[in-house]
């Protein structure tokens, strides 16, 4: 029942699509169109993690053209051992002849390829650590002894130094600080530095004044952090961070070493050094930390080391400012001397990038923001569900893209724990996937694909106990992964187009874990450094150079800040900036602090009025220049007085619904994420006027008109049916041209429906139920469809073929007679299946069923985890997330059907059904999971590589199907649902096609 052969009333319709498709037809054949609908665009990176020199020429050729196969042309490589693996191969030694044979090797594959190569700055992933570097040139900590003296007797007593790790046995002096005794508070004038006062026997050379003192022996060792996450040939003392001199003399001795060994790669097919995540642990001390001090600071620092040790100087203000000058020092110096400079370092090599992950866990003593703007890209991270790890880094890191004019935000992506080993599917990467890149992730780096050097064994390598593990050794590699390849690589085609749109920006002085978002909005984080160098105003609008802008600047409640950026927020009001914020209290330093504290009460007095008695501000809009600031309100209250609209409105189901908006120009470009596992009908609002809304589909590439939307009152109204999970690009980049909707609503028997019965992106109303169907089309016309009663489904649920993939345990074929989980199979082999297998069918249709107005869908109800659809020999769809429904319509013939489901699941049930055969590895003590919850068991490491791995010879449990380096699971671990489950049953639908 098409349009073309409905009633004379309706064909008007014809016509107007006719028009209206003529230039969505020319406009998808655009170059962006074009990538989007065959995924060429920039593909994700993957995690490389060669462990504890277990590699081969034969496993890196097979990894690097497996990759490349499935549409992944970028690998990020790590060198893993040390804590996160016992097994090892001593005869590969990082930066030994084999070592640096294989690493050409890979460059040259790299290059015969076309991919591109990159690696971590040093063995392990965090931080800069290698052999050989010297314990002075490492990370240094303040440590200091402290010893009471009278000051009559005090010369030649012993003052004994701070304990040191008998390890390194490292330790400079710095100097000696002597304080009054009973002093509660201490006068400066009264705080004696000595330097050059203790002779080789430890004791004061000279005596104090008169009194009773506490003398403080400052010095300096090495905090013996590590690269513990490296290969241990691969480990040495993590480098000073801030000393530059110390960073030349690691660059020599590893990085340098790569860039030489690479040769005419350099550059080229290798193109980026990493910091990932920094987790070497705190640094207070380094050689030049007073002359630093005192050219950051301008004053001396000897005097105040006191408040270091925990007493106070002058009084607690001046202490707290001190410890302020302090705190501002480590971090310039963590950003001068170690993330900007190996940037230098990096960039002396043409060609060469510097990829970060700007923030550390763990326990630090710098602070993120001080570090942001240095790199070329910059990487969060986020863990696969349940776990929340890492999904805190995405916002700032997003934001650091945004502020300092990067286009790509990339993350390590789908870092798993290790209870949810070989357990995640595509369905719940994407989900997981859909809400990154809705918080403004636009490029994902797949964590972990260990390297594989025994190709033919599976599973294989995995990274230690850590990481999804995407690699060639999964069941689904080669039967699904390039799909969801395929998907991703377009959403990150769109995602990285044009400028994030947000209106709000958030000035932060330190990281925070939670910054509100209003809704309907999106928002970015800036540093004081960013404000003070990048920002400026234009039309009342927040600028940077690239074109991205905000609406308003929120600032923190009350902080205390140095005058230059106190000037340049007023200046940034003056010339038009909007400001929310509740004033300042003074500066932080200790330099000149009197002139300075009065410089920014004077400017927060002129930008928000005084304190009142309680130390609040009056609430209140004050026009001061040609800006604005709001004193006491809300986010939300100044985007409404300032009659700023949301730029996405979800008119229902509005808990379920995440997004992001991208800007190129014309084009405006809008995720949709259904975050519910349920199908639903959305209605969503945008905060754009006069053009068109399209749906691009990233799962299939298909470019359609939106079928029911509305324009008014300056915003666009479009009506979404989303799957469970289920996403879609929302683009707008034609003019409307005095046109309108194709359907502006529906109702049945004129009882208004639920619009669950069009597929949006396929612009086909799906009609289920019998009865005249009352459409309001274009110019509010009315148009009647009558619905006559669909076919019953055809129930396909009994007595399908199946053939099980060889050597994976399971009989060649079996005969099902109803469908069924395979774990609930009597043959064993079936039972703990794990891989591909092909279920075969007939199916019978008749020509009446194959009329041209008939859809004719394949449901095959629940699959357990990929299923491939093939009908008459030809493939007519992979599915790899649910609905698991195929239109098989153009694959069907009159007569005889062949129906054939290929079936793929997943690793456990094979490696479970393993554990009932003998062992043939050596395994270490059970391990738990003390990050979350030290009562859960998260497997085995494997201790060594068996003999028969070592020398490929037959394994002496023969009847094993499976080898992993880790050993995940237990013989009473739960089996997972796996198969064709259904019900499958065919329907032949009745259509009326829009397109």
């Amino acid at each position: 029942m098409s349009l073309n052969n409905s009633k004379k009333k309706v064909k008007y319709i014809l016509l107007f699509f006719y028009f209206f498709n003529v230039f969505t037809a020319f406009s998808q054949n655009n170059e962006i169109a074009t990538q989007f609908k065959n995924a060429n665009g920039p593909s994700p990176y993957v995690l490389w993690q060669w462990m504890n020199g277990c590699v081969t020429k034969e496993g890196i050729t097979s990894d690097l053209e497996a990759y490349k196969k499935v549409g992944i042309k970028n690998v990020q490589q790590f060198l893993i051992g040390g804590s996160e693996a016992d097994i090892t191969d001593p005869n590969i030694t990082v930066l030994g002849d084999k070592w640096n044979d294989l690493m050409k090797f890979s460059l040259d594959e790299c290059q015969r390829l076309g991919m591109d190569f990159g690696t971590h700055n040093c063995p392990g992933w965090s931080s800069s650590g290698a052999p050989g570097i010297e314990v002075a040139d490492s990370m240094q900590k303040l440590i200091w002894s402290k010893t009471t003296v009278s000051g009559k007797s005090s010369k030649g007593v012993v003052l004994p130094k701070a304990e040191i790790d008998a390890k390194w046995n490292y330790y400079q002096d710095i100097c000696l600080i002597a304080i009054p005794k009973n002093d509660v508070i201490l006068k400066k004038e009264n705080v004696i530095v000595l330097t050059d006062a203790i002779d080789s026997s430890n004791k004061l050379k000279k005596a104090l004044p008169k009194g009773e003192w506490i003398v403080l022996r400052f010095g300096h060792t090495t905090t013996g952090h590590i690269n513990l996450t490296g290969p241990v040939s691969g480990q040495g003392l993590e480098v000073d961070k801030m000393s530059r001199k110390a960073l030349d003399k690691f660059w020599a001795l590893y990085p340098a070493k790569l860039i030489q060994m690479a040769d005419k790669h350099a550059g080229k097919s290798f193109k980026r050094i990493e910091i990932d995540s920094y987790e070497a642990g705190s640094q207070d001390w380094t050689s030049q930390m007073p002359a630093e001090f005192k050219q950051r600071r301008g004053y001396d620092l000897y005097p105040w080391l006191a408040v270091i040790a925990g007493y106070t100087v002058e009084s607690e203000n001046v202490s707290k400012r001190f410890k302020n000058d302090w705190q501002r020092t480590i971090n310039e110096l963590f950003a001068d001397n170690y993330y900007g400079y190996l940037e230098e370092l990096v960039h002396k090599t043409p060609g060469m990038e510097f990829l970060v992950e700007p923030y550390g866990t763990g326990k630090k003593n710098f602070d993120d923001t001080s570090i942001r703007g240095i790199g070329d890209i910059y990487m969060c991270e986020f863990w696969t569900k349940p776990a929340t790890w890492g999904w805190d880094s995405i916002l700032p890191v997003s934001s650091n893209s945004h502020v300092n004019s990067k286009k790509i935000v990339a993350a390590e992506a789908f870092t798993g724990q290790p209870q949810y080993a070989f357990q995640n599917d595509f369905a719940d990467l994407k989900a997981t996937g859909d809400q990154a890149f809705c918080e403004g992730v636009n490029l994902f780096a797949l964590h972990a694909s260990a390297h594989q050097p025994w190709p033919n064994l599976k599973p294989g390598m995995v990274m230690g106990w850590w990481g999804t593990q995407f690699g060639p050794g999964q069941t689904w590699w080669n039967h699904g992964a390039a799909k969801w390849i395929q998907y991703v690589t377009r959403c990150q085609l769109l995602l990285q187009k044009g400028l994030f749109v947000g209106d709000v920006c958030y000035l932060q002085l330190q990281r925070q874990k939670n910054t509100p978002i209003p809704e309907g909005f999106k928002a970015d984080i800036c540093s004081e450094k960013e404000l003070l160098t990048r920002f400026k105003v234009k039309d009342n609008t927040l600028t940077l150079g690239d074109g991205m802008s905000y609406r308003i600047l929120i600032l923190p409640n009350q902080p205390k800040i140095e005058p230059e950026l106190a000037r340049k927020i007023e200046t940034l009001v003056n010339e038009g900036a909007i400001v929310v914020g509740n004033g300042f209290t003074g500066s932080s330093g200790l330099n000149n602090y009197e002139t300075r504290n009065k410089e920014v009460v004077d400017i927060s007095e002129r930008l928000f009025g005084s304190f009142e008695s309680n130390n609040k501000l009056k609430k209140q809009l004050l026009k001061i220049g040609k800006g604005k600031v709001y004193v006491g309100y809300s986010v939300e209250e100044a985007l409404a007085l300032e009659n700023i609209a949301k730029d996405v409105e979800v008119l229902n189901d509005k808990e379920n619904i995440a997004w992001i908006h991208r800007n190129d120009g014309n084009e405006n470009y809008y995720f949709i994420s259904n975050k519910s596992k349920d199908k639903i009908t959305t209605n969503i609002s945008f905060r754009i006027d006069g053009m068109k809304p399209e749906i691009w589909d990233p799962v299939t590439g298909e470019i359609i008109d939106a079928l029911i939307w509305e324009n008014k009152n300056g915003r666009t109204d479009v009506s979404l049916n989303l799957e469970g999970n289920g996403s879609c690009f929302i683009v707008f980049r034609n003019q409307i041209n005095n046109q309108t909707a194709a359907i502006k609503n529906l109702s049945i028997n004129g009882i208004d429906e639920n619009i669950g019965t069009y597929l949006s992106n396929k612009n086909q109303l799906i009609l289920n139920k019998k009865g005249t169907y009352n459409l309001s089309v274009q110019n509010d016309r009315k148009v009647a469809l009558k619905q006559k009663q669909n076919e019953e489904a055809i129930l396909l649920n009994e007595n399908w073929e199946v053939q099980f993939e060889e050597n994976r345990g399971a009989p060649a074929s079996a005969h099902f007679d109803k469908l069924i989980s395979w774990p609930l199979h009597t043959d064993s082999g079936i039972k703990f299946f794990s891989g591909t297998a092909q279920y075969k069918k007939s199916l019978k249709l008749n020509s009446r069923q194959l009329k041209s107005n008939k859809r004719i869908l394949l449901d095959l109800g629940e699959v357990k985890n990929i299923a491939t659809v093939i009908v008459n020999g030809k493939t007519v769809q992979l599915i790899w997330k649910a609905p698991f429904v195929a239109d098989i319509t153009k694959f069907c013939k009159a007569g005889e059907n062949q129906l054939e489901v290929k079936v793929t699941n997943l690793w456990p049930n094979r490696i479970i059904g393993d554990k009932l055969e003998p062992e043939d590895c050596l395994w270490g003590a059970m391990r738990t999971f003390t990050y979350v919850d030290p009562n859960i068991p998260i497997g085995r490491n494997l201790l060594e590589i068996p003999d028969w791995v070592k020398n490929n010879t037959p394994r002496p449990s023969k009847n094993r199907i499976t080898f992993c380096t880790m050993d995940f699971f237990e013989k009473d671990t739960p089996l997972l649902p796996s198969g064709l489950i259904g019900p499958v049953q065919i329907s032949i639908q009745n259509i009326w096609d829009f397109r």
